[in-house]
């Protein structure tokens, strides 16, 4: 029982304790903000040496028949949000497309866009 007793006592403290351990990830606490992430076009390029680190996407849809029509600029701006959750410094490879809706669909009009979120190797 006694032993019982201790293990129970230790073993949230030794989880605790390797909470301080574990490695920080790099950048530490520098936080992205969406609209610093530059975009690249298909076919640009960044003059600076960069590493992939995931693909993005964004959506505009258009849920109202009298509301505002999808956009590539929001979007994009799906994008570079979905980016910040990497720690990206920009995204390559940006296209985006205009959907047909179908007869299914929620989106009266949508426009998808995909790319590639980099870092920038120092």
């Amino acid at each position: 029982m006694r032993y019982r007793f201790i293990a129970f006592v230790l073993t949230p403290l030794f989880g605790l304790s390797a909470c301080s351990i574990l490695p920080q990830m790099a950048g530490g606490s520098h936080q992205v903000d969406s609209g610093d992430i530059k975009i690249y076009r298909a076919g640009e390029t960044p003059s600076r040496a960069y590493e992939l680190i995931s693909i993005v996407n964004g959506e505009s849809c258009q849920r109202q028949f009298e509301g505002p029509k999808a956009s590539n600029d929001d979007a994009i701006r799906e994008l570079q949000t979905d980016a910040v959750q990497f720690k990206a410094h920009a995204i390559i490879g940006t296209q985006c497309f205009s959907l047909k809706p179908g007869a299914d669909s929620i989106c009266y009009s949508e426009v998808s866009c995909v790319g590639r979120a980099i870092q920038w190797r120092d």
